[in-house]
């Protein structure tokens, strides 16, 4: 089935890791080796324990971080800055990715469960980080993460979102069910082998890739110019935390 935008939508909410990029880039993995690293120095377990608690923690949660806060007392700025120590140099400027978003009839937003600094530096390298209007990063949201609702109510209120002339886009069928009643339309990205479930009722649309699913949609005419690079990411009102997102989507 082909996908259709809704008529009137005017902002378009992407997830950042393993949606802007596919899973294959192999940043989750580095993230999620990272987790169980800090687990493992945090507590003195073995790797086989801190993989176990992590499943835990995120399956109990949504995210182990705020288990880790929790149950441990782990400052999540911490947590973020060691987990986020990963090799970008494997992402690359996307040519069709770029023109795609250039082409979206209204802004964009980046939400995602990990830092903004992280979110920046995935954004640069590829070649995209003048398009984004600005970025719901967990700080901004007092590291309550998706799929909390909280979460959702703090990008709609920090940056404006009329749910029902909005979309977002996510790589995990569970973050897109507060969207989904919200009033938002939704799309699942990516196929890496997760539980999910790509016809649940709250997901209005599945693609393997993003690039193909945004080119469907059709441009804005006439062209409005693409923002300057030194322009770029527009930061809205100050995280009250340390700069921060996607946690390893989760880790």
């Amino acid at each position: 089935m082909p996908f259709r935008l809704r008529p009137g939508t005017e902002t378009f909410v992407f997830d950042l890791d393993d949606t802007l990029y596919p899973r294959s880039a192999g940043l989750h993995g580095q993230m999620l080796a990272r987790v169980w690293l800090f687990i493992q120095e945090l507590t003195g377990c073995t790797p086989e324990e801190a993989t176990a608690l992590h499943a835990h923690y995120y399956e109990t949660y949504g995210t182990s971080l705020v288990g880790l806060q929790r149950h441990h007392a782990v400052k999540p700025q911490d947590f973020l800055a060691f987990v986020h120590e990963i090799d970008l140099s494997v992402l690359a400027e996307n040519a069709e990715l770029r023109l795609a978003l250039e082409a979206l009839p209204g802004r964009r937003l980046v939400f995602t469960n990990g830092s903004r600094a992280h979110a920046e530096r995935v954004l640069e390298r590829l070649g995209i980080s003048d398009l984004f209007e600005g970025v719901c990063d967990i700080a901004a949201c007092d590291y309550i993460g998706k799929p909390e609702r909280a979460a959702y109510d703090t990008l709609v209120g920090r940056h404006g979102v009329a749910p029902d002339r909005a979309i977002m886009f996510d790589d995990r069928a569970v973050n897109l069910a507060v969207p989904h009643a919200l009033g938002m339309q939704t799309v699942l990205i990516g196929d890496h082998g997760l539980p999910e479930t790509p016809d649940a009722a709250h997901v209005h649309f599945h693609s393997l890739a993003l690039a193909p699913v945004l080119a469907q949609i059709e441009p804005r005419t006439p062209p409005i110019p693409t923002p300057k690079a030194a322009q770029s990411l527009h930061k809205g009102p100050q995280n009250k935390g340390s700069s921060t997102t996607d946690l390893p989507q989760e880790p």
